[in-house]
């Protein structure tokens, strides 16, 4: 394997999953009406929550202004950080989560089938696609730019309330309800994000942001791949509701339907101005091996 891949030249980005090649046609630009530019990132801050068993966030100070002789007249600070890829706001490679097989290909809770990974119709065998140097298939560095059009559906606000009850499910019903109330239609080839309100737990340091997640149920998530939904997203930690942990939803849009998932989104704003249609772009980092990559997504309307 190089040391250095070939870099992707203009024109050259493949399709990732569900995601197709970036490309910005008239009818994007068309969902641009005011140029209001919304971000949709959270902030990071030492001791923000993360999933259980990852690293915790950090950031250190590493040089002050004034330890740096070299460069007088000029100072300059640096720092370090630790994160996970799968910290604060990012988007999950299609690597990321697999499922336990039997001989049959369905799904083995008890774990002694292989773990398998999404490539297309068949995932394939996980452990195969694994080195010293990260994944090998289907890595965050395989992941274009994403230019494309999305729709918030804010369930909370639809249902009255600022936050989501802890643990709630969102169902196919509480998802076509909001749409309908806001007008809002999914097309092919949409990113939908869905608003919980678990933002709030998040700025407010509320352990149910980790242990009691409001998100998408399975019949939610079929609901909307059946529209055309190319990539999901949420103001929580998971997209989905957890517990319970079986990660039923990343299984059936990651594994099996090449549909990635944008998580720990800031949807306030939009909500606030009711802002349901827009351009979405989401940037990865081109990390080789890696399972994620944080992003700063921003709507444009």
């Amino acid at each position: 394997m190089s040391k250095y891949p070939t870099q992707t030249q203009p024109g050259e980005m493949q399709p990732y999953g569900a995601l197709p090649a970036p490309y910005l046609t008239p009818d994007l630009l068309a969902l641009i009406t005011t140029g209001t530019v919304y971000s949709l990132a959270v902030v990071y801050f030492n001791g923000m929550p993360v999933p259980g068993g990852l690293a915790p966030y950090m950031l250190t100070p590493h040089l002050r202004h004034g330890d740096v002789e070299g460069i007088l007249p000029a100072s300059a600070a640096t720092e370090v950080m630790q994160m996970s890829a799968h910290t604060g706001t990012h988007i999950d490679a299609l690597c990321h989560i697999g499922e336990h097989q039997d001989a049959d290909g369905n799904p083995d809770p008890t774990g002694q089938g292989r773990a398998r990974i999404y490539d297309g119709d068949q995932p394939i065998p996980a452990d195969e696609q694994v080195n010293e140097h990260g994944q090998q298939h289907m890595s965050i560095a395989q992941m274009p730019p994403i230019l494309t059009r999305g729709v918030l559906v804010d369930v909370a606000g639809n249902k009255g309330v600022d936050v989501l009850p802890d643990a709630y499910e969102i169902t196919a019903e509480d998802i076509e309800s909001a749409i309908t109330a806001q007008g809002t239609e999914i097309q092919p080839g949409t990113a939908v994000l869905v608003r919980t309100g678990f933002y709030q737990h998040l700025r407010d340091g509320n352990p149910a942001y980790r242990d009691a997640i409001a998100g998408l149920r399975l019949d939610a998530a079929k609901f909307l791949r059946a529209r055309g939904m190319i990539l999901a997203g949420a103001d929580n930690m998971t997209v989905e509701a957890m517990p319970p942990t079986a990660h039923s939803v990343h299984r059936y849009l990651l594994t099996h339907n090449g549909v990635s998932h944008l998580e720990n989104l800031y949807l306030e704003e939009l909500a606030s101005k009711q802002v349901y249609e827009f351009l979405l772009i989401v940037t990865p980092l081109r990390l080789q091996g890696a399972t994620g990559s944080w992003v700063h997504p921003i709507a444009l309307a």
